[in-house]
């Protein structure tokens, strides 16, 4: 008879099975581990930015005192807070003021009571950085003081750009400031600016109901509404903003070309778009191609002004005045027509209309 074999047997160590607590727990110190080292290299990355920021800060500060600005603030009341979910850095008594000019005075004095920066320190946002300026503030230009804070003022750059930023974003709403003879405010203005990848600096500025502090002679101080949008070619302020960077950004013909240029300033009304440029001597040159409502209106207040000739008004009325069309329901004439920049001067067609300031760098 065939023998029939005993059954084989396992040993018990062969058979164990790890409770479901163990498992757990082992997961669990796993994981715990791995937020804990996650954690500390967070932390660190929090710390190396706000130390890299705050140097930023104080770097821009002294760079700006270096080159003939006012710039500074309490450095003992500054503060960084925020720890873990951002990143803080409030300024306090902020004062900002442009170089002296050919008199000897500061065209302005700017000066606000916090100003607050905030980043998250992550590498997909640690570029961007945020400024708040809606605190108090107080604006000195033309023996005038002003003074009051906006309901929104956030300005959000790229910090790390080696020239002007890479991307720029600025939103003003409600800013108003108030003097003793006058006031400054608007209703909103709104900028928004990217370097493209073919190295153009395309951008879009808005603004609505702008009271203005020095309006042009002659006319009102109420800008009812401006719009810009254009670009910057040939890789414009890629790495810093000077004469010397301006010229060679000239030199390669690098342009600022307008899409559509919108400007509603009473009695005038323009549309348009065109090209400026800078000549030899770093002033403005341009041509644009405008439809403009209300000019003969706004040429005869800048003639009452002396802003414009006597004689400069009558050819600008005249020679002008042949290309006006006049709706049939009685409404403001309509003008299209060239406008050039030369030779420091604005020309409308053939005739010189105003001066143009010269630019000094």
């Amino acid at each position: 008879m065939a023998r029939v074999p005993h059954p084989t047997k396992t040993h018990i160590a062969l058979n164990y099975k790890e409770p479901l607590s163990v498992r757990l727990g082992r997961y669990a110190a796993y994981s715990g581990a791995s937020f804990a080292v996650l954690a500390i290299l967070y932390s660190l990355a929090w710390f190396g930015t706000s130390m890299l920021l705050r140097a930023g800060v104080q770097d821009w500060f002294a760079a700006r005192n270096a080159q003939g600005y006012v710039a500074k603030y309490d450095d003992q009341k500054a503060r960084i807070t925020g720890f873990p979910f951002a990143l803080n850095i409030r300024l306090k008594d902020v004062v900002f003021a442009p170089p002296l000019d050919a008199s000897g005075k500061r065209a302005w004095s700017w000066q606000i009571a916090s100003l607050d920066l905030s980043t998250l320190p992550l590498p997909w946002t640690l570029r961007t950085l945020n400024v708040d300026m809606s605190a108090p503030q107080s604006l000195s230009m033309n023996a005038q003081t002003y003074r009051g804070q906006a309901k929104r003022f956030q300005l959000t750059f790229d910090w790390m750009s080696k020239g002007v930023p890479d991307e720029i974003s600025l939103d003003i709403a409600q800013w108003n400031l108030h003097g003793e003879q006058q006031a400054l405010s608007l209703d909103h203005v709104q900028l928004d600016a990217r370097r493209q990848s073919s190295g153009d600096y395309q951008f879009e500025l808005k603004g609505q109901d702008i009271d203005l502090p020095n309006a042009i002679i002659g006319m009102g101080k109420k800008l009812s509404q401006v719009l810009a949008r254009g670009r910057f070619t040939h890789n414009f302020a890629t790495q810093k903003w000077s004469k010397t960077a301006i010229e060679e950004w000239r030199d390669r013909g690098g342009t600022l070309e307008f899409e559509r240029l919108l400007i509603d300033y009473a009695p005038l009304s323009l549309q348009g778009n065109g090209t400026l440029a800078l000549d030899g001597d770093l002033q403005i040159v341009g041509a644009f191609s405008a439809r403009i409502q209300g000019f003969f209106e706004t040429v005869e207040r800048l003639r009452r002004a002396r802003v414009i000739r006597g004689p400069d008004a009558s050819m600008a009325k005249v020679v002008l005045g042949m290309l006006a069309k006049y709706p049939g329901n009685g409404g403001p004439a309509t003008i299209s027509v060239a406008l050039t920049l030369q030779e420091r001067a604005l020309f409308a067609g053939p005739v010189r209309l105003i001066e143009i300031p010269q630019l000094k760098w």
